[in-house]
């Protein structure tokens, strides 16, 4: 079973039930007997999202409107770790005191300042001004900034205005067909790993089965298997955790 949208193509991303029954394919089912049932195979696909999501994870958008001398904000459900936070707004406006090209009306700079490049002027001094308010926020340590405590986004020092504020986080709540294709075979690869891993242990209870004749079972080499491939995937999750595609709620 693979996951669609209504009136689109089938993606070939596979959703848990799907992902249950590769997993059971890739195991030798339905020719060999494959001794996991529906709820182990479930155990496997929740462990393996919660490696992703601890390893990973899938970068969701929150956006609030900080108020004026408030500095706690209480994060959305499914935040797991705050990785970004833009502001709209510094904690304090500097501009009447560092910046004298901003006697401009509504700071628009006239066409006529832009009109000779190579003259400088007016438009030299309107950019100088910008920079040094930049380095004036530096110096006196008055850019907003943010830290994560818990379930609660602190903003410091105290905003002194109603501005935007763009949270971006990794997001402890998806689902397998939700990721992209490299994420989402990375976590197919890794819940099979664990099957093996749960299916070598089973299996090496037993050394051998069979009316008729002996059938050596392969549990050690299955959780030979499995040690391998969870080394390799960690290592290459790792290789992967760059920029995370955006997930919108």
């Amino acid at each position: 079973m693979t996951a669609q949208t209504p009136g689109s193509l089938n993606t070939g991303l596979l959703d848990a039930a799907g992902l249950r029954l590769w997993i059971l394919k890739r195991l030798g089912a339905p020719i060999i007997t494959v001794e996991l049932d529906e709820q182990l195979l479930d155990t496997c696909i929740d462990d393996a999202r919660h490696w992703f999501a601890a390893k990973k994870g899938v970068i969701r958008v929150w956006e609030f409107y900080a108020q004026p001398n408030e500095s706690e904000y209480q994060l959305p459900d499914d935040v797991n770790t705050v990785t970004e936070v833009a502001f709209t707004e510094s904690a304090l406006d500097l501009s009447l005191t560092m910046a004298p090209g901003f006697f401009l009306p509504d700071q628009q700079i006239p066409y006529h300042a832009l009109a000779a490049p190579n003259s400088g002027g007016l438009y030299s001094s309107y950019v100088q001004s910008l920079q040094y308010i930049e380095m004036g926020k530096r110096i006196l340590g008055i850019e907003l900034d943010w830290s994560q405590d818990g379930r609660l986004l602190r903003l410091h020092p105290l905003p002194k205005t109603n501005g935007k504020v763009i949270v971006h986080y990794t997001s402890r709540r998806f689902t397998v067909e939700q990721l992209q294709e490299r994420d989402h075979e990375i976590l197919k690869r890794y819940a099979l790993a664990l099957a093996k891993g749960i299916l070598g242990l089973i299996r090496s209870k037993r050394d051998a089965l069979g009316a008729q004749g002996t059938v050596k079972l392969d549990g050690d080499k299955l959780r030979e298997d499995s040690e391998k491939e969870i080394e390799a995937l960690n290592e290459e999750i790792a290789l992967s955790a760059g920029p995370m595609g955006f997930l919108t709620a």
